[in-house]
């Protein structure tokens, strides 16, 4: 799987329960991963804490992205992929924060304004390579690792 490293950030405010946030992030990244809390103030003033995380090992970011569960994954495969894909070969995801509190992994819906885990996979490009080729591959692995080991993170 062709990845770099993956990138996870959330922005919560004074009244988020940071606990229930952090249980949520640990469930999908893993306990061992170590989570940056940076407390300062929103844009009005009010009191916020940025929390946000980096992995870099291909390993652990395999074990991320196939606990998407095969629901999303497959979702994203399905649709336009190369959408969701910047020029320097990144793909954005955002996550619903509310149903990652819950246990539950969705991918907010465009232009939805909705609290989010904001989630950046840096894919491995190479040039003569196609990005959407290797964005699909790199989906279509988590979802063959996720029926090999016969489990699926996705909660209905």
């Amino acid at each position: 799987m062709g990845v770099h490293r993956l990138e996870l950030r959330a922005h919560c405010s004074a009244i988020d329960d940071l606990a229930v946030i952090r249980n949520g992030i640990k469930n999908l990244v893993g306990e061992d991963t170590i989570i940056t809390e940076k407390v300062d103030k929103s844009w009005h003033g009010a009191s916020q804490t940025n929390l946000s995380l980096e992995i870099t090992r291909k390993k652990d970011i395999r074990f991320v992205i196939s606990r998407l569960g095969n629901k999303c994954l497959t979702s994203l495969l399905e649709g336009d992929i190369l959408s969701r894909v910047d020029d320097k070969n990144i793909i954005h995801l955002r996550l619903s924060l509310a149903e990652l509190c819950c246990g539950k992994i969705e991918i907010s819906k465009p232009r939805k304004r909705e609290p989010c885990i904001k989630l950046k996979i840096k894919l491995e490009v190479y040039p003569g390579q196609s990005v959407e080729e290797i964005a699909n591959q790199c989906l279509q692995d988590a979802i063959s690792t996720n029926k090999k080991k016969n489990r699926d993170f996705s909660k209905e």
